[in-house]
């Protein structure tokens, strides 16, 4: 049972293992592998953790979406480090859509048991860590970190069973130790996930939550800078990849403009006379056609117009 589990988590933590491949985008140089694009390095082996392959997602050769896969020797403790230049990126947005894809994949019970900003590579404060407890009906222990430099989003994902757990801590923590970036001061310093909700008008908070979209079970946050109030922008993280939707305010209209970022860029889909209703929303998350979705809107409400533009 306890392997079966294990062979889940690594198929979720590398969703494109069939593109394994030898390619320029990553370079080994001594006991270092190199993702070239992003101009940071990997250890190949971190405490109990060695690599066994360097890969890509998508976009084979450009660097844009790069993975690398760690184990133990007994093949219990996995590792995954995936790295990647999303449209928008922001550590939190990227913590949060990866918390709510494990939930869905490990289950309800999976719940964040740590969280701390520790360092990555020699650069204290950079990087955000998390320590989940109970998935897989609790038979699973993760960990999850992350770290931006530049345009640049690092991802590291750990998993073990439960009784591995101090290995999980082991791994993640070396891992972020072993990392090596080309441009160190490029490094965002990051901060705890502290999620207000925006009625509190906590501005001690990075973020609030404006509202939650439900998409059958699974349930996606509305969130809003803390400190720009009702009038900024609405980002919704939406996958664990880069996926994020951003609504931005159209000044003097009270409408929204649409974007949505994934790797490598976004694509404005569109101006809307209000903020999309909620059952919009969640058509737009669930992949239905921007176009199709607004004309059927616009039938009920003259109001809301669409024009597909690609952003600059």
């Amino acid at each position: 049972m306890r392997l079966a589990l294990l062979a889940l988590a690594l198929c979720c933590a590398a969703p494109a293992l069939a593109q394994v491949g030898v390619t320029d985008s990553w370079v080994t140089t001594g006991d270092r592998v190199r993702a070239t694009a992003a101009g940071i390095g990997l250890p190949q082996q971190a405490g109990p953790v060695a690599l066994i392959r360097t890969g890509e997602i998508s976009d084979p050769g450009t660097g844009m979406h790069s993975y690398a896969n760690y184990v133990s020797g007994d093949d219990v403790v996995q590792a995954s480090i995936f790295i990647y230049r999303p449209g928008h990126a922001d550590i939190t947005l990227a913590a949060l859509g990866t918390e709510r894809a494990l939930m869905e994949r490990f289950g309800p019970g999976t719940r964040r048991v740590g969280e701390h900003v520790v360092g990555a590579g020699n650069t204290p404060g950079t990087a955000l860590r998390i320590l989940y407890d109970g998935a897989a009906g609790g038979e699973l222990t993760l960990a999850a970190a992350f770290v931006q430099a530049g345009p640049w989003m690092v991802k590291l994902r750990v998993t073990a069973t439960r009784d591995r757990a101090a290995d999980v801590k082991a791994a993640v923590d070396a891992l972020l130790a072993g990392l090596v970036f080309d441009a160190p001061a490029t490094l965002k310093p990051v901060q705890t996930l502290a999620i207000a909700e925006c009625t509190a008008r906590d501005t001690s908070a990075q973020w609030c939550r404006r509202d939650v979209i439900a998409v059958g079970e699974a349930r996606f946050d509305m969130l809003q800078s803390a400190q720009a109030g009702a009038q900024g922008a609405i980002f919704m993280p939406i996958d664990d990849a880069a996926g994020v939707l951003r609504f931005d305010p159209l000044a003097g209209t009270g409408g929204y403009r649409l974007t949505r970022y994934g790797i490598g860029g976004g694509v404005v889909a569109g101006d809307f006379a209000a903020l999309p209703s909620a059952g919009q929303i969640a058509a737009l998350i669930d992949g239905k056609d921007a176009t199709a979705l607004t004309s059927r809107a616009a039938i009920s409400d003259n109001k809301t117009v669409l024009r597909n533009r690609v952003a600059q």
